[in-house]
């Protein structure tokens, strides 16, 4: 599939939201689990998403305009989330991207989906159970995407899958894993994701 994506916007309000009435789809993650390496592998644009080696950088949502080529192509917004998790930010750093991000998934209409991306390495860590928990309680359309997965066995992945379902008690079906290095799990990622945007999500 050919796509045009491009950076839009970094909000650090509401009111700064983007105007236009297209779906989204939110990315949440701890932040070194790697979300701009796979934004940039999935829409297939090195560079697009910064990646850096300082983790936190991510402090305001990013907003990046998708665009699938061809006829049935709707364009969409892919919505890069702060990290959570980063212990070295200011406590009250911390509760602003907190509070931007709840107020976000809360409130915003044209959501339709969140990726919460893990690090397939490790089990789910504490940080991870709470937004996951929180997603489930409130009603979300959410998909588990273990990323680093080249830098596991091959025949292993299945089994973290498995491991990372049960410690997070959702379905096997609602878990992916996904290689920015080689590419793994971008078509099915991609399924998902145009699913999840022709989708109506129930009023707020």
């Amino acid at each position: 599939m050919r796509i045009t994506a491009e950076f839009v916007t970094s909000v650090a309000r509401l009111d700064q939201l983007p105007r236009e009435n297209l779906p989204e789809i939110a990315l949440t993650g701890r932040s070194n689990v790697g979300k701009s390496s796979m934004i940039n592998t999935l829409v297939g644009k090195a560079g697009l998403a910064r990646t850096s080696n300082t983790p936190g950088r991510t402090q305001t949502l990013n907003y990046y305009l998708i665009t699938p080529e061809g006829k049935n192509g709707k364009p969409f917004f892919l919505v890069d989330m702060p990290g959570y998790g980063f212990a070295a930010a200011s406590k009250g750093s911390r509760a602003q991207w907190q509070n931007l991000v709840e107020q976000y998934l809360n409130t915003r209409p044209m959501l339709r989906g969140v990726m919460q991306v893990i690090d397939l390495r490790h089990l789910p860590q504490p940080l991870d159970h709470a937004m996951s928990e929180w997603l489930r309680d409130n009603g979300h359309n959410y998909l588990i995407v273990g990323t680093k997965a080249d830098k596991m066995p091959k025949g292993k992945v299945p089994g973290l899958l498995t491991q990372v379902a049960k410690s997070l008690s959702v379905d096997i079906q609602d878990t992916m894993a996904f290689s920015a290095e080689t590419g793994l799990g971008r078509d099915q990622l991609w399924h998902w994701v145009m699913n999840a945007t022709t989708a109506t999500r129930p009023a707020l």
